[in-house]
């Protein structure tokens, strides 16, 4: 290379980096995490945790491109109120949580109780082992229940 284009080289990389630092432009996109469905399958006093999301158009590429555990923050943001959980896969735009000792024995039956949710979740379904379902819209809880 000729040192006329090391120098245009140089110079366009100098201003790109004065242009993000006096601008505060990220490299990394803005992350934009909308909870539009998530799953809560009890069994016994653990449970599992698939969630559905909605994220922008540049930030669905790069997790395509690098991957899902940038939105573990996100992730833990939801699951706040939960003393025990592990993020086992997260894969385009679902993740899947198991949920550990979210639910106590009471007798034959175990009981879940109330727990906030740090995100809203447009449709929230908890799945019971019997195979009854309960269905809330736009929630930030999940409900006390025996099962």
């Amino acid at each position: 290379m000729k040192a006329s284009h090391l120098l245009i080289l140089f110079a366009v990389m100098s201003a790109i980096l004065i242009a993000s630092a006096s601008l505060h432009y990220s490299v990394t996109p803005q992350v934009s995490v909308q909870i539009t469905k998530m799953e809560i399958h009890f069994l016994n006093e653990n449970a599992t945790s698939i969630i559905d999301f909605d994220v922008g158009f540049l930030t669905h590429l790069y997790i395509l491109v690098f991957g899902g555990r940038n939105l573990d923050p996100y992730l833990e943001e939801l699951f706040y109120d939960f003393e025990e959980y592990r993020i086992t896969s997260v894969r385009g735009t679902t993740a899947t949580v198991e949920l550990i000792n979210v639910s106590r024995s009471e007798g034959a039956l175990y009981l879940h109780e109330k727990r906030m949710l740090g995100i809203e979740v447009g449709l929230l379904i908890l799945l019971f082992p019997d195979g009854h379902t309960m269905t809330f819209n736009n929630t930030t809880e999940t409900q006390n229940v025996f099962y």
